[in-house]
């Protein structure tokens, strides 16, 4: 699972994409809000208990850019470089609690979701606002439990199930943890940033069998892991990096490519390593190549 402990002052990042990501945010949940965002009744509280949790770090952690504005018993949080306001303090009304959602994913670059357990002492999706996602949609998969979501991820039943369920029982308000996770996507030429995030569908599409360095491209997700302290509920989030493979340092690059070669043959099916992994340790072998040129000292061994 590569779990670590989480750095409190790090659960929420920005970074230089945040307003390019922010309009991608804007026009899903505009365009798809049923498809990126669903909430079950049952998680009102614990969405609520989202939004003060988020608004409160941001506020703390980034003060430049986020603003807390304080009414009487009423509560906002601006955002300065967006212009947006929200409100922070408790809606009434049950059927508000995709507004305080949508209000937390707005504000953040991750996407949030957030796990109850039910009746059999499983985690499931209780609500969800994940714009960028790999293969599937919330509106789908809301209410689904943990085992039914990783469904198609090999020897998960196998080998990974009891843990993750052993971990997430752990999980406490002072011990939030982290891990990271990767994906390779083939884009089409032409693609905009929407387009290459959203992806409900196929990250490989088998009809391009011929991708450029620039149209392979490395999808991490550094996914974070928080028990909310007054309702106890999880909060997931995950936040997606970008890389194309000609920009992917040559260590990393030597990494996938040792990695690949001791997939077996269902994970790689899984992964998609028939339609790009080719091309990827073709290109591997010319930066291979080239880094010997420039340096003959320092060499790399495949």
């Amino acid at each position: 699972m590569d779990i670590r402990r989480l750095d409190a002052q790090n659960w929420l990042t920005l970074d230089k994409n945040y307003i390019d990501e922010h309009r991608v945010r804007d026009r899903l949940l505009r365009e798809k809000r049923d498809q990126v965002l669903q909430c079950l009744p049952e998680s009102g509280e614990a969405c609520q208990e989202t939004l003060e949790e988020v608004s409160e770090f941001l506020c703390q952690r980034f003060p430049s850019m986020f603003h807390r504005i304080v009414q009487g018993k009423e509560s906002w949080i601006e955002n300065r470089a967006t212009k947006e306001k929200f409100k922070i303090t408790s809606q009434t009304k049950a059927g508000d609690m995709t507004d305080v959602l949508e209000a937390a994913v707005r504000l953040t670059m991750e996407d949030l979701s957030v796990l109850m357990m039910n009746e059999d002492g499983e985690y499931y999706l209780a609500a969800s606002a994940s714009l960028f996602p790999t293969g599937w949609t919330v509106k789908d998969r809301i209410g689904w439990t943990i085992s039914q979501l990783h469904g198609p991820v090999p020897l998960w039943h196998q080998q990974i199930s009891n843990s993750v369920s052993k971990f997430l029982a752990r999980l406490t308000p002072a011990s939030s943890m982290e891990r990271s996770n990767y994906f390779v996507e083939i884009k089409r030429p032409n693609e905009d940033l929407l387009e290459i995030l959203y992806r409900p569908g196929s990250l490989c599409e088998k009809e391009l069998s011929n991708p450029t360095p620039d149209e392979i491209i490395i999808r991490r997700e550094r996914q974070t892991f928080r028990r909310l302290p007054r309702t106890g509920a999880i909060v997931f989030g995950v936040k997606t990096y970008l890389t194309p493979i000609s920009q992917l340092p040559m260590q990393e690059f030597e990494n996938l490519a040792m990695e690949m070669k001791t997939w077996p043959e269902h994970v790689g099916e899984y992964k998609g390593k028939n339609v790009w992994g080719k091309k990827v340790l073709e290109y591997y072998d010319i930066r291979v190549k080239e880094a010997s040129q420039c340096d003959p000292s320092e060499k790399v061994e495949v």
